[in-house]
Parts: structure tokens; sequence; C-alpha cells
């Protein structure tokens, strides 16, 4: 018998409240919901993987990536070899086309259980580390332009560094109020960023760039929806700020296109790329077409899928617009000891795998 054949999957659904609603351009979520998937060897080692219902940002709802995993994906991955890594998910793939979410998943759940078998960290199985640590993103998302200084200022006192204001929930005014006010009470020491997730028109962004020139944001990232093409020329010949892309990105071909309207990053997400295997290939042509990479989850993943961000985060070449692992917008994690920054800094875990260990009793406590 190989000890590495895979010999159980299971997926779960969750639903997990954050600590606080998160309010961005169109919705206000106050839940995760995300599948995770355990996948078990004859070595009895176990590999956990995750993917956030995301369908407006090129993922499945959670519905969907259930469904695809119990109907013929999860009777696909019993006795394979799990050496085989990455080639699993790309079968899958084929195999099953309408099974993307699932499939990220399971790519994630492979390089833990992979980085288990071998007592290596996940980033060992992508390349190598590059850094030892990095400073994440912390979004700012509130009803009000005091409460998004307030917001700012707490989480400075905490060491973060870096921050993303979403747009779209306040008029366009407020939203520039907030950046200048974050800028102002903060300082020049820190880097702001903005994300309209789609909800600005060409209009409402070119007042938003007009009108933050002092903020010295970053970029901005979505700030139009995806077929508003000539409105993305526009405001990137503007020369503002850079611009980047999140929800319009879904794969390699959209990135490459991107850069004929001057885009200058695109956020990478494992839950639309095809997990952690789809993110180092679509880093690789960010390299080559000179794209800023923003590395992210989707408000909220659990620490499977942050770890797997923080993984990832220390193997890539660059990640100069930040990373942001999201569980610790969570209510509660599934895991025991969920990673935490220490001023405002994450230390990339070196236990093999992805670094993490769920608990299951409380997995099941959150099941849809």
């Amino acid at each position: 018998m190989n000890l590495s054949n895979i010999r159980y999957a299971n997926a779960f659904a969750l639903k997990i409240p954050l600590i606080k609603p998160m309010l961005m351009a169109g919705t206000h979520i106050t839940h995760a919901e995300t599948l995770i998937v355990r996948i078990e060897t004859h070595s009895g080692n176990v590999g956990w993987g995750e993917n956030t219902a995301a369908p407006s940002h090129g993922g499945q709802t959670l519905e969907a990536m259930l469904e695809s995993f119990d109907h013929g994906i999860k009777d696909s991955l019993i006795g394979n070899d799990s050496k085989n890594l990455s080639a699993i998910s790309a079968l899958l793939a084929h195999k099953f086309p309408k099974g993307s979410g699932a499939i990220a998943a399971i790519d994630i759940a492979l390089y833990d259980l992979m980085g288990k078998e071998l007592d290596i960290p996940a980033y060992s199985l992508m390349g190598g580390k590059r850094r030892d640590s990095i400073p994440p993103l912390w979004l700012i998302g509130t009803k009000s332009v005091e409460m998004d200084i307030a917001e700012a200022q707490k989480c400075q006192k905490l060491g973060y560094q870096f921050f993303k204001l979403k747009l779209g929930v306040k008029s366009v005014q407020e939203d520039i109020e907030s950046a200048l006010g974050i800028r102002n009470a903060l300082g020049s020491s820190i880097q702001l960023c903005a994300d309209a997730n789609m909800g600005y028109s060409t209009e409402d962004a070119v007042a938003f760039l007009e009108g933050t020139r002092e903020a010295k944001i970053a970029f901005l990232e979505q700030p139009l929806a995806k077929n508003n093409l000539d409105g993305l020329k526009k405001i990137c010949g503007l020369h503002i700020a850079p611009i980047g892309l999140d929800e319009s990105i879904t794969s390699i071909q959209d990135m490459i296109e991107s850069k004929q309207y001057g885009v200058s990053g695109v956020s990478l997400k494992t839950l639309k790329l095809g997990g952690i295997s789809g993110v180092l290939r679509s880093a690789t042509v960010c390299d080559a077409f000179g794209l800023q990479i923003n590395l992210a989850g989707k408000i909220a993943e659990t620490s499977v899928a942050s770890a797997a961000v923080l993984q990832l985060s220390a193997a890539l070449t660059e990640v100069n617009w930040g990373i942001s692992p999201s569980h610790l917008y969570l209510a509660e994690d599934i895991v025991d000891q969920p990673i935490e920054p220490n001023q405002g800094v994450y230390s990339i875990p070196n236990r093999p795998g992805l670094g993490i260990e769920v608990n299951e009793s409380k997995l099941k406590r959150f099941q849809a």
C-alpha cells in the first residue's frame, strides 16, 4: 500500500459570523460562507483547504461548491498519490470544469497535506521562502467618516501601517473626506489604498482621484464595473494614482488584457484562480508583464485560507500591494491557534504544511 495515497476526503459548508459587519459597495457582509475540505492519506496525515463563496469575485456559491465536491470530485480524489500535488488539481479541473470552487480548496489542502507528508512548510513546495515576515493590509469600511478615521487610528496603535479604505458605501464626497482624514490623522508614513468593489461610475472615480491627490493613494482597486472599459482607460490615463483590478480578474488572460488599458496591478485570490497552484502561475505572469500584486482573500476566510495567503506571500517574488489575510474579522475561528500579527506584522509560519491545525469540533459547530 502506498501510504501517500488519498484514502478519504470530505467537505464542510460553514457559516461563521463576523465580529462586526463589513460595509462595502453593494453589500453588508455579516457572515463568512466558506467551504472547508479535509483530505487524509493512508499514512494518517490530514490536509486542509478552503474556498469562500464569492460569485461576484469570480468564485462560486457555497451550494455550488459543495454540490460539485459531493457529486463526482470527491470520488475522483480517492486513490490518488498526494505526491502528485497540483497535477491532481489540474486533472480535476479538466474533468470537472464546473467544479472550480471546490477544486481550488482541494489544491490548498494538497499543499498542506504534502507539506505534512514531507515535514516541510508549504512555501518549500512553492520554490522556497523569500521573506520571513510581511505587513498586512487592514480593511476600513464603516458608516461614517469619523468611524473610518477612528478605526484607522486604533489599528495604527496596534502596529498596522497599510490600510485599504472601502468605498461606495457613503457618498463620494464622504469617501474623499475619509481618505484625507485618515492621511491627516495617521501621517505620511502609512500606506493608504482604496477599493470601490465596482461601486463607482466613471465620474465618481474621477472625482475621488481628483479629490484625494493630497492623500497620496497607493492604488485604487476596481473602481468601475467589469464592462466599463472606456472608463477604465480614462481613469488610468489620468495618472493620479495607480489603478488595480480585482473582480475583473478571473484568469491569466484577463491579467494580460488589462495592460492595454493602463492597469498597474491586480488582486490575486486563491478562490478564483485555482488555489495555490493558480496563484503561483498568475504571479509569474504578473512578473512578466510588470503588474503589481495584491494577495488577498475575501471577507472573511478562516485561518486555513489565510495561512495559504501567508505561505504564498513568502514565496512570491514581490507583493508590493500588500496581503489581506481575513481571519481576524471572524467572531470565532476553526483552528486552535489562529495566526496573529505582532505589531502589525505577520511572521511566516515554518511548521509543516500551512502551519495550522483545524479543531474539528469547532468546525462542526458552524456547519451550514
